[in-house]
């Protein structure tokens, strides 16, 4: 399950990615992007997330994932096609040269958080 370790890692990113007057109590929601051929099963990500928030100091943030899915484009005639299987097959030629443009990765895309004690702005975003 690798997920957990992907959880782990999106709290070590949003620690280092907030500013020093924002600590990691205040973060209600973060956002990330997940390519679909990193294999991720979002529930399982969000169990994993939700697991462990409150130990890593955010007990209030809420994972919310977004799928992205696969795009290719061919080398040989580039026609740009999505898969939902994992054959990579031009459907315009049928060759297998193809160059995935998107789907992979996992990409932090937003924090949201409350202001610090004395700051009265509401919510604030980081990207």
């Amino acid at each position: 399950m690798h997920e957990l370790y992907i959880a782990e890692c999106i709290v070590k990113s949003v620690n280092s990615s907030l500013p020093r007057n924002v600590a990691p109590t205040l973060v209600t929601q973060v956002r990330v992007q997940v390519g679909q051929l990193d294999a991720v099963v979002p529930e399982t990500l969000k169990f994993s997330f939700d697991a462990i928030k409150q130990s890593c100091g955010m007990p209030r943030a809420e994972l919310l994932i977004k799928e992205i899915a696969v795009r290719c484009r061919c080398r040989d005639c580039a026609h740009e096609f999505g898969i939902d299987l994992p054959v990579f097959i031009c459907p315009a030629c049928n060759r297998g040269d193809v160059e995935v443009l998107q789907g992979r990765g996992i990409t932090l895309t937003r924090i949201i958080a409350d202001e610090p004690e004395g700051e009265t702005h509401g919510n604030t975003s980081y990207s």
